[in-house]
């Protein structure tokens, strides 16, 4: 039996990401299976998720729409889905899949994010959701009573909010 657990990044994952990510799993007896969720439209941001639990990205963060844009020129060295999403790809996939040593599968999502999301966690029994965001996005998201009503409209027992490794 293996515990699957969707990641969802609007940026690519750094090696701290992954060895975080991986760290929330490691002392699991069973195997665990991630699922990559990378949306190609990133300056969208979470504004998918969050437009379906009643808020907008601006609502969560917030900052005015070009914060997307701002928090990414923090972060120079990670590729941006918007402009490299094969790197933004192989790069996530390999640092998670070094620091866990369990297989990643990759999904990329043209459209609706939660939609993608929502279909994911169902088609693959995800036991967990790990969204892995900026850290004005991750602070706002903890503030607000986001994780309660993104797990309930999920379907899944266990969302987590993690930061970008800056």
């Amino acid at each position: 039996m293996t515990y699957d657990v969707v990641v969802l990044i609007e940026r690519e994952m750094s090696e701290g990401d992954a060895r975080r990510v991986a760290a929330l799993h490691a002392r699991y007896e069973e195997s665990v299976d991630y699922h990559l969720l990378v949306s190609s439209q990133p300056e969208s941001g979470f504004g998918g998720p969050l437009a379906l639990l009643g808020a907008t990205f601006d609502d969560v963060a917030g900052l005015p729409g070009p914060a997307v844009a701002r928090a990414a020129s923090t972060t120079t060295t990670l590729a941006d889905p918007l402009f490299d999403l094969g790197s933004v790809i192989e790069h996530s996939s390999r640092h998670l899949r070094g620091a866990s040593g369990y297989p990643v599968n990759v999904s990329i999502t043209h459209g609706e994010v939660l939609l993608a999301l929502k279909t994911l966690v169902k088609t693959t029994n995800s036991h967990e959701v790990v969204v892995v965001a900026w850290p004005e996005t991750a602070a706002r998201f903890l503030c607000s009573d986001w994780t309660t009503r993104a797990r309930k409209t999920l379907k899944v027992p266990r969302v987590r909010i993690l930061e970008h490794d800056t």
